[in-house]
């Protein structure tokens, strides 16, 4: 649908240059009756100059229409992608509670089994719980912001411990190195920091490969403080280093796409982080692998 009506479009705009086209040379046709030469060279630069501004004005608007166009199909591409991925992020923790549950009623299991069934239960919830804080985070950052409470925070300690929470989680055999400068403290918004931390450590495990290494880097310099977590992954593309933290944005087909997401939590941590007057980069990590780096000032 999206085609044809691209196709559409480029055919009107075809049609109306040529009708254009053709109104000027019989508007020209005519004045050149004109006997007087005087008369005829006004006339003609009269033409030329009203013609000009007339293809001028229509080739901005038919510009300025492709580009909403356009922009609209994006939109619309990121919107489906969206809607994909949730589904399959809700299905996939649901199906699982589900037959947990149905293990737990219908089979007499002996302890261990039980502790190690509802143990990946309180996974599953979790998982549905930061899918949804997710969601609700990114909509009241777009309501005009996340309303901050500053306070004193210990980056160190909070940094160390979301890592070590998160690797335990995932399930994941992967080495984290520590480079965590000792009693780093920050005036920020304490439970906007942990988004942060969780939505930039998860990415990180999420594309880390097994046995591979995570760094987690805090320092402190004077007034700015800056924090980064590499990885060892398949890294950004040079031509998707801006646009990943763009809204729902994902590379790839969300239909064939492997790796688990909704495309929210890189937009999520790049708005709080401008929120506390900071900036987000990602940088490659040779030989492989990507570096986001938050400074802080």
């Amino acid at each position: 649908m999206k085609r044809k009506n691209l196709i559409l479009f480029t055919v009107l705009l075809v049609y109306v240059s040529l009708q254009s086209v053709w109104w000027l040379y019989n508007i020209y046709r005519l004045s050149a009756q004109v006997t007087d030469p005087t008369d005829m060279d006004r006339k003609f630069y009269m033409i030329l100059g009203e013609g000009g501004v007339f293809f001028i004005i229509l080739f901005t608007g038919f510009l300025l229409t492709y580009r909403s166009f356009n922009k609209e199909i994006q939109v619309g591409n990121q919107q489906k992608n969206f809607l994909l991925a949730i589904t399959h992020e809700l299905k996939t923790p649901i199906a699982s509670l589900k037959l947990y549950l149905q293990t737990l009623l219908k089979r007499t299991l002996n302890p261990s089994k039980q502790e190690e069934i509802l143990n990946k239960s309180v996974k599953d919830a979790d998982r549905l719980n930061a899918l949804v804080e997710n969601i609700l985070l990114a909509t009241k950052i777009d309501d005009n912001g996340l309303p901050l409470n500053p306070e004193r925070i210990n980056l160190s300690e909070m940094m160390e411990k979301v890592t070590l929470d998160m690797l335990e989680s995932s399930g994941k055999t992967v080495d984290v190195e520590f480079f965590i400068e000792p009693e780093v403290y920050f005036q920020g918004d304490k439970d906007a920091f942990y988004s942060i931390l969780i939505n930039l450590i998860g990415n990180a495990l999420k594309y880390s490969p097994e046995k591979s290494s995570i760094c987690v880097t805090l320092v402190q310099k004077g007034k700015e403080t800056a924090l980064s977590i590499s990885d060892e992954g398949p890294g950004v593309p040079m031509d998707e280093t801006e646009k990943i933290f763009d809204k729902f944005y994902r590379s790839g087909n969300e239909e064939t796409r492997s790796q688990k997401g909704t495309g929210l939590g890189l937009y999520i941590v790049k708005k709080l982080v401008e929120q506390h007057n900071g900036m987000i980069q990602v940088k490659p990590n040779v030989p492989s692998g990507s570096i986001f780096v938050a400074s802080f000032r």
